[in-house]
């Protein structure tokens, strides 16, 4: 069952994705999904990731919680060397291209990570398994947007590997679990979440809030903010029902 759930959570990142390819206006959808990630972004972070490392400090150990956090830093500045010149609002494109291979980057180290728990958890009950993967859905359809708008302007076969491989990174933390779950050390999964920290801080930090801070329709990026930061708080509801 736990493969099942891992396999299905790929949906919610497809149905964000789809909603990011099908819209008429590609500049609004552009501010609507990169203020809407920003949102769920800041969210995850406060609500779930960095409790769970500062709750496990003592397992992992700081100076390997900071080696984490750095390297996923350290990943995405480098990254910025290798991907189109994002700093110059002329080339629009290249930004949301920039941000979107960034934002899937991390979204599929992530989902691993979670596709691990929801396997786990289904080993003692399906419900409470189905229940934890719906929150965790929610919170991956407006990163499913912001990846869609980044890549909309690729070919497809790169539209198709990319969206493939965010979709399936949730199953792939299941089947990781399955085959491998006596020889998973939580300090590797503490570790994978500190790297995971690192890379959406940078992306909020140098990417999206500059992005939402230079939008002409402050009021909307607000508002899509406060959509984000909702969508995560809620799967943080549904997740403590689990």
């Amino acid at each position: 069952m736990g493969l099942v759930v891992t396999f299905i959570l790929g949906a919610f990142v497809l149905a964000g994705a789809a909603i990011g390819a099908f819209a008429k206006n590609e500049e609004l959808i552009r501010e609507v999904s990169i203020a809407v990630a920003l949102g769920a972004m800041a969210m995850l972070l406060i609500e779930d990731l960095v409790p769970e490392v500062v709750e496990e400090a003592s397992v992992l150990g700081y100076p390997l919680i900071v080696v984490g956090i750095s390297l996923g830093v350290a990943v995405l500045v480098v990254l910025d060397r290798f991907l189109p010149d994002h700093h110059h609002e002329a080339d629009h494109n290249d930004s949301a291209l920039h941000i979107g291979l960034a934002t899937a980057i991390a979204l599929i180290i992530h989902n691993i990570v979670e596709g691990m728990g929801v396997y786990s958890v289904s080993i003692e009950s399906a419900t409470l398994s189905v229940l934890l993967g719906i929150g965790i859905g929610i919170h991956n359809i407006p990163m499913g947007m912001i990846v869609s708008a980044g890549i909309r302007d690729q070919s497809t076969p790169q539209k198709i590997a990319v969206l493939a491989a965010a979709s399936l990174s949730t199953f792939v933390g299941g089947l990781v679990m399955f085959t491998l779950s006596s020889a998973i050390d939580e300090r590797i999964v503490l570790f994978m979440i500190c790297l995971t920290i690192g890379m959406l801080g940078y992306i909020i930090l140098f990417e999206l809030v500059p992005h939402v801070v230079c939008s002409k329709n402050k009021p909307m990026a607000l508002l899509c903010i406060v959509i984000g930061l909702a969508a995560v708080a809620a799967s943080g509801l549904l997740e403590g029902l689990a």
